[in-house]
């Protein structure tokens, strides 16, 4: 016998996770398209949930008219359910334990993770070849921060034969990146800020101020691939004339069907193929 499963929320990467997990559970969506409707399900045995705002009040359903709160959708889970989601605060977590609820977030799971750093530095580069006139090859592209993301944006970009300059604050993060065959740069350099023709941030951060901004080309891209707060003054780059874009979740826009599939088969991975024991 089939397990239960909720998929509630998210974007087009939730869609196509729900349609594989249908291979292992009895799967009910809400807040977009799917085969079986919420109200014939009195409690799941799986809920999952897409990836959190920052505040974690809401859960993201960008095809409803309203807000679903996040612990309304608690009511869905059976007691000591499982649930998955993405980016779950504490205050969230807390209302799980009440419910006794084993918990497991996206953003804990190391080979997701990387996974998906690699899907969000496809869309980067995607993004790169849609908003310039230049080829890659040769384009002077400035990372900002040595963590997942930008590791995975330079050692793609580096491939179509970008120059690849990683600005970051540790030495050893530096080292690391020269180490890899990238030039290494101090956290901002002003040279190299003025020198890029394309700037990647993946500092969850304000790094960006309007005093650094004044230094980009005018002709330059700046794609900000961080989580909130951001690194990018918005405002400041729009009053200078320049092009920055704010690309989060890139894996649910560019390859939504990899990146739900790889959500599916982690749940499948932990839940033991769906199935309740005897």
């Amino acid at each position: 016998m089939k397990k239960t499963l909720l998929v509630m929320g998210g974007d087009r990467r939730m869609e196509y996770c729900s349609e594989r997990l249908a291979d292992a559970f009895e799967v009910y969506t809400y807040g977009f398209s799917g085969s079986k409707p919420i109200w014939e399900l009195r409690q799941a045995d799986v809920l999952v949930l897409p990836y959190m705002s920052l505040s974690g009040q809401y859960i993201n359903a960008p095809s409803l008219s309203h807000k679903i709160p996040a612990v309304s959708a608690l009511d869905m889970l059976r007691y000591g359910g499982t649930l998955f989601g993405g980016g779950l605060n504490p205050e969230f977590l807390s209302y799980c334990a009440e419910r006794s609820a084993k918990v497991y977030d996206f953003f804990d799971n190391e080979e997701l993770t990387v996974k998906n750093a690699w899907l969000t530095a496809e869309g980067a580069l995607e993004i790169i070849l849609r908003k310039t006139e230049s080829a890659i090859f040769e384009t002077r592209v400035l990372i900002l921060g040595w963590g997942r993301v930008a590791r995975a944006c330079a050692g793609i970009l580096k491939c179509v034969g970008a120059k690849i300059n990683i600005a970051a604050r540790t030495s050893h993060a530096r080292k690391d990146a020269f180490n890899m065959g990238f030039e290494a740069a101090p956290f901002i350099d002003k040279k190299a800020l003025a020198g890029a023709d394309v700037i990647i941030n993946t500092v969850p951060d304000r790094v960006l101020e309007r005093e650094h901004l004044e230094l980009v080309k005018k002709d330059a891209l700046i794609i900000d691939l961080a989580s909130a707060p951001y690194g990018v003054d918005f405002r400041a780059a729009e009053e200078l004339g320049l092009t920055a874009l704010l690309a989060p979740g890139l894996p649910g826009k560019t390859a939504p069907k990899t990146a739900g599939r790889l959500i599916a088969e982690e749940i499948i991975r932990i839940c033991g193929g769906g199935c309740v024991n005897d």
